[in-house]
């Protein structure tokens, strides 16, 4: 069961990041992971059925951005160890990136919702490595990521190979760029919080934290 959202949780990821190093933050995820795979019991298979439902909504009338309002956690066991993905509240996302003409065949919002939301929190915490072959290998993983997320919320095979298609094509100028990273001010809620307040590498050590378990039998 891959998805949990959890106020909680995910308010944490912000609180702990805020003014910490990554070595810092480092060492607070591996806590947060031990008590993320502890509650496993409580993810749903799908966030219809999740007693805490996950909101995303226009941050303004007739805005094209949009704000999570709860937090969201997602399991991708397709990697090895399976990690847990942790998207944040009050972050701003453009949701899917779909353009005006094409929105007839697949709307901004729908099953693939959390799925975008995910990954644009990935794209909004990378920092692009100068190293090519690197670069390639994280955007790759975030976009697997959003592909099997989409699969895992039951995303039609036709819309799913479209949206990665898209994110494949279109997407590498919005991996690791500044303007990605926003979040609002939950006291008030026309203002953005100033991003220099995170480290982005705090920000990512909190955002795909490893199942505790299998990471030991790797070390072994």
């Amino acid at each position: 069961m891959p998805f949990l959202v959890d106020e909680e949780l995910c308010r944490r990821v912000l609180a702990s990041a805020k003014g910490a190093s990554g070595a810092q933050a480092g060492l607070a995820a591996r806590d947060l992971a031990e008590e993320i795979f502890g509650r496993e019991d409580r993810f749903v298979t799908a966030l219809a059925d999740s007693p805490v439902p996950f909101s995303i909504e226009r941050r303004q009338a007739g805005a094209k951005n949009f704000v999570v309002r709860s937090g969201l956690i997602y399991l991708h066991v397709k990697s090895r160890p399976n990690v847990a993905v942790i998207a944040p509240p009050h972050f701003v996302t453009d949701h899917a990136s779909v353009p005006a003409f094409l929105r007839g065949i697949v709307p901004q919002s729908g099953a693939h919702s959390a799925a975008a939301v995910l990954h644009d929190w990935l794209y909004a915490v990378a920092e692009p490595p100068k190293q090519q072959t690197r670069f390639r290998k994280e955007r790759f993983r975030a976009d697997r990521i959003f592909l099997e997320a989409m699969r895992t919320s039951g995303v039609g095979a036709s819309r799913r190979s479209l949206l990665y298609r898209g994110v494949r094509l279109f997407g590498v100028m919005g991996f690791g760029a500044a303007s990605e990273l926003r979040f609002i001010d939950p006291a008030a809620p026309d203002r953005l919080i100033d991003p220099a307040l995170f480290d982005k590498a705090a920000l990512r050590a909190f955002t795909i934290l490893p199942r505790p378990d299998q990471m030991e039998k790797r070390k072994r």
